[in-house]
């Protein structure tokens, strides 16, 4: 009998204990829910700030390639929220003509922004911009068309961004790929029909999209 009664008291103990690793297994994904819905950034205002402080192009001759050109641009990105860490990763950017094609590329190495932190980042697009000495293939047309409105004056163009952020508070991360644009970029050419910059309101707002 005694035999009996150790081992329904050990069965019950070992149900009672497993229904206690149940409770306690589902309130802490309930409570990881919770956390998760209430602190994602999805439910925030976009966290990352990018603006433009000042755009330049020297070195630019479309008699037969722009692939000798030197763009130059400066990036403020910030971080408005108090209690994000901001990791950003694999940032491939981009020049473009007429907001579709291409020119220039570049890739700038991972930058960290802490809770209501700023950088400054310069972005050099060259020849060797993109590693590996390639660089987008610019069509005959485009060149022609940069060549006409190099000479009357200024160039049309815009810079993308794409790059992998993630968002971290303690435990909890998140991770999302993004794309921000600088449009509407006027670069004015003076004295030297090579070399221009940027003109109208400095810093340039970047659109960064809200998250999905």
């Amino acid at each position: 009998m005694a035999s009996l009664k150790s081992t329904d008291c050990g069965s019950i103990c070992q149900l009672a204990l497993f229904l206690l690793s149940v409770v306690a297994g589902i309130s802490i994904i309930t409570v990881g829910l919770m956390m998760n819905s209430k602190y994602s950034p999805r439910t925030q205002q976009q966290p990352i700030v990018i603006r433009l402080n000042s755009f330049s192009v020297s070195d630019l001759n479309v008699s037969n390639s722009i692939s000798g050109a030197n763009w130059d641009a400066m990036l403020l990105f910030g971080n408005r929220h108090s209690y994000f860490e901001i990791s950003i990763e694999n940032l491939e950017s981009f020049v473009y003509y007429n907001h579709q094609d291409a020119l220039s590329c570049a890739l700038v190495e991972s930058m960290h922004l802490g809770p209501k932190k700023q950088k400054l980042v310069q972005i050099k697009f060259n020849a060797s911009g993109c590693g590996g000495g390639e660089q987008p293939f610019v069509e005959e047309r485009v060149l022609k068309e940069i060549k006409r409105d190099g000479d009357a004056g200024t160039l049309h163009l815009g810079l993308m961004l794409n790059f992998q952020v993630s968002y971290r508070k303690g435990p909890w991360s998140w991770v999302y790929w993004l794309k921000a644009k600088c449009t509407d970029l006027d670069v004015l050419f003076e004295s030297d029909p090579g070399a221009g910059m940027m003109i109208g309101d400095e810093p340039r707002a970047c659109s960064v999209p809200l998250l999905k």
